[in-house]
């Protein structure tokens, strides 16, 4: 084990784990973020995706070794442009979906019908 600080959310947290720990299980087991999912472990189908220094990012494929200084945006610290592309309440609702695309989807917005034409 190696202890490791890492930045998620705005705030600094000292953990113990493995250096090839992927940032998906830091995040949920070692830290409690539940809103990043585990979906098919291949980083394929965007459930892990979290922000790395702004920057999407699948934290299932991803060790925590490999995390360094950067910052860690997850659903539950989504704040200003990335906040805003989710409807109102919606934040609240993609933390507790089990769909694969929770995160993926901030990146793209629904529109109303009667903007889309």
């Amino acid at each position: 084990m190696t202890a490791y600080n890492v930045k998620v959310n705005g705030r600094s947290h000292s953990i113990d784990v493995l250096p090839d720990t992927p940032l998906l299980w830091v995040l949920r087991d070692s830290l409690g973020l539940s809103g990043t999912k585990f979906g098919c472990g291949i980083a394929m189908c965007g459930a892990c995706t979290v922000y790395l220094d702004g920057k999407p990012l699948r934290s299932c494929s991803f060790p925590v070794s490999a995390v360094g200084d950067r910052e860690v945006t997850t659903i539950e610290g989504l704040s200003g442009r990335e906040a805003a592309a989710v409807e109102p309440s919606g934040q609240e609702a993609l933390v507790e979906c089990e769909n694969r695309d929770c995160l993926t989807a901030v990146r793209f917005p629904r529109t109303s019908r009667s903007a889309a034409r």
